[in-house]
């Protein structure tokens, strides 16, 4: 209790020595019961830096599924147009062989051999 009423230097300086302690010399005087709760208080800011590093990490790991992510959507799209013009071709190739059976029963008069399977091209869903 004396600290928080005794100046500091000679003369009656109007300056506290707890303010001095602080702004002069970088101290902080503390009695046994508010040792804890600053203590208390240097730990939770700890924590709290720690914590604000963790979040900064996976923002940046976030960041980089984003791009990882955008790649493989990239890469499904060309699939599926490379997909796509694989089916067009297939049934196309079909649609041909039709096309031949049909001229090969109308010279031999027999029955139609090919049975064209057409399949459906992959649609791109959102």
């Amino acid at each position: 209790m004396i600290l928080l009423i005794n100046n500091v230097g000679a003369g009656g300086s109007s300056r506290d020595l707890i303010e001095y302690a602080f702004r002069d010399k970088r101290v902080i005087i503390v009695s046994p019961t508010s040792f804890l709760a600053y203590l208390q208080t240097v730990l939770q800011g700890l924590r709290s830096l720690q914590i604000e590093e963790q979040a900064k990490d996976i923002q940046v790991r976030v960041g980089q599924l984003g791009v990882h992510i955008k790649k493989f959507d990239e890469l499904m799209t060309k699939m599926g147009k490379s997909l796509s013009t694989t089916v067009g071709h297939y049934n196309n190739t079909y649609k041909e062989l039709g096309k031949i059976d049909k001229d090969v029963v109308r010279i031999s008069g027999g029955d139609h051999q090919a049975q064209p399977e057409l399949i459906d091209r992959p649609t791109q869903e959102d």
